[in-house]
C-alpha cells in the first residue's frame, strides 16, 4: 500500500527559492528610526562582553518596529519560517558591538540556548580545522566547506540565527529551503520513500559530545517527519545518520539510501533552496522546525582574523507547542549538564589563562 501521512503541508510555509529569489519582501530593511534606538542600547551596553551575561529584551527596546516584530515572530512561526535583517553599517560597530546588537534582537524572538559544552550561547562560526586538528576537540561549525541542507538538533532549538561578520574571498552563500516543500514532493513523486523518514533513522552524536552530556552516542531511532499539535516537525541531522551506519549501529537499508539520496537531490536543487550571500551586518533568523540550511563552498582567506566569521544564536521559543518527544535529541537537561561543565572550567582556570 502507497504510504500516505496523515497531514500535507499547504500556504505559506511552501515555497520554492527559484520564487522568492524574485522578491524582497523576505528582507527586513531596519529603518533610520530603528538604528537609532540600536545606536542608543549599544551606547548603553558597550562595556559588556557580548559573550557573557545575556542582553534582556528590556535592555534592549525595538519599540518603532514593535509591530513589525510581532508579525515576523508569526511569519517565522507558520509562515514561510525566515527573515533576513539588513541596514547595520558593520564598520560603525565592533565585533562586541555586533554580538550585542544580534543577541538584543534575538532576546525579542526566544531564550538563548547554550550550544556546547563550552556554554557559548553566541556561538562562532569559521574554519579553525587547521589551527584545533582534532575535531573531537572542536564543533561542527569550526570546520569550512560545502554543508548539506540540514536541521540543526531538535528538542530545544525552535530558532536558528546567524550574523555575518565577515565574508569569504569567494563563496560560503547560505542556502535555505522549505523542509514542506521537500515533504511535498517527495509525496508526490515517491510517496514510499516519504515513508521511510516517518519510520525514522537511526542516529549516533559524536563521542566527545556523548561524553559532555553524560549520556550514550547512540540516540536510536528518530523520525524526520512528525506531526503533533498541528505542527508538521522535521529534523534532519543527515551526519548522525552516517555517523550511526560507520559505527555498525544499523545498517542503511537499499531503500533508506535511496530515500536519502532523493531527499538531498530535492533539497538541494536550485530550484527549491533559496540562496543568499549575507553581508557583513547582515543577520538571518530561520525556524529550525520547517527550515533546512546548509552554506554553499567557500575560498577562505588564510589568516584566522580574516576568515569566513558569523555569530550564531540558538533559542527556544516558549510560546511555540512543544517538540514531539520521538524527535527531541537535544533537551534542556544536556544544556543545564554543558552549563554546568562550562561553569566548573572557568572556576578551575586561573585568570591568566582564561
Amino acid at each position: 500500500m502507497t504510504f500516505q501521512p496523515s497531514y500535507r503541508p499547504n500556504g505559506r510555509s511552501v515555497w520554492l527559492g527559484k520564487d522568492l529569489v524574485r522578491t524582497d519582501d523576505w528582507i527586513v530593511r531596519l529603518s533610520p528610526a530603528t538604528l537609532e534606538e540600536i545606536d542608543a542600547a549599544v551606547s548603553r551596553l558597550r562595556r559588556r562582553s557580548a559573550y557573557d551575561a545575556p542582553v534582556a529584551r528590556e535592555e534592549f527596546p525595538l519599540t518603532t518596529m514593535a509591530d513589525d516584530l510581532a508579525r515576523m515572530r508569526h511569519e517565522i512561526a507558520t509562515g514561510r519560517g525566515f527573515f533576513v535583517f539588513r541596514g547595520l553599517d558593520r564598520d560603525r560597530y565592533s565585533d562586541n558591538e555586533l554580538g550585542l546588537i544580534f543577541r538584543g534582537f534575538g532576546a525579542h524572538f526566544g531564550h538563548e540556548l547554550t550550544q556546547s559544552a563550552f556554554g557559548d550561547r553566541l556561538g562562532d562560526i569559521r574554519d579553525i580545522s587547521d589551527i584545533l586538528a582534532d575535531r573531537s576537540k572542536r564543533r561542527g561549525y569550526q570546520s569550512g566547506g560545502f554543508q548539506t541542507a540540514h536541521t540543526d538538533p531538535s528538542g530545544e532549538v525552535g530558532i536558528v540565527a546567524m550574523l555575518s561578520l565577515k565574508m569569504a574571498m569567494a563563496g560560503g552563500e547560505s542556502l535555505i529551503a522549505s523542509a514542506h516543500t521537500v515533504h511535498n514532493m517527495l509525496l508526490d513523486w515517491c510517496p514510499d520513500l516519504l515513508g521511510e523518514f516517518y519510520k525514522g533513522f537511526v542516529l549516533r552524536r559524536p563521542e566527545a559530545d556523548a561524553e559532555r552530556m553524560g549520556r550514550p552516542a547512540l540516540i536510536g531511532n528518530i523520525p524526520c517527519f512528525a506531526y503533533e499539535n498541528g505542527w508538521l516537525n522535521c529534523d534532519f541531522q543527515h551526519g548522525y545518520m552516517r555517523r550511526a551506519a560507520e559505527h555498525g549501529d544499523t545498517t542503511i537499508s537499499p531503500k533508506q539510501e535511496a530515500a536519502l539520496g532523493a531527499f538531498v537531490a530535492i533539497s538541494n536543487h536550485p530550484d527549491v533552496m533559496l540562496k543568499m550571500m549575507l553581508e557583513p551586518g547582515d543577520f538571518q533568523f530561520i525556524n529550525n522546525r520547517t527550515i533546512l540550511h546548509g552554506r554553499a563552498g567557500f575560498e577562505d582567506h588564510a589568516a584566522k582574523d580574516q576568515r569566513r566569521h558569523l555569530y550564531r544564536l540558538w533559542l527556544n521559543v516558549p510560546q511555540w507547542p512543544r517538540m514531539p518527544a520521538s524527535q527531541s535529541t537535544l533537551v534542556a537537561a544536556d544544556m543545564a549538564r554543558w552549563d554546568a561543565m562550562a561553569a566548573q572550567h572557568r572556576a578551575a582556570t586561573p585568570a591568566w589563562a582564561s
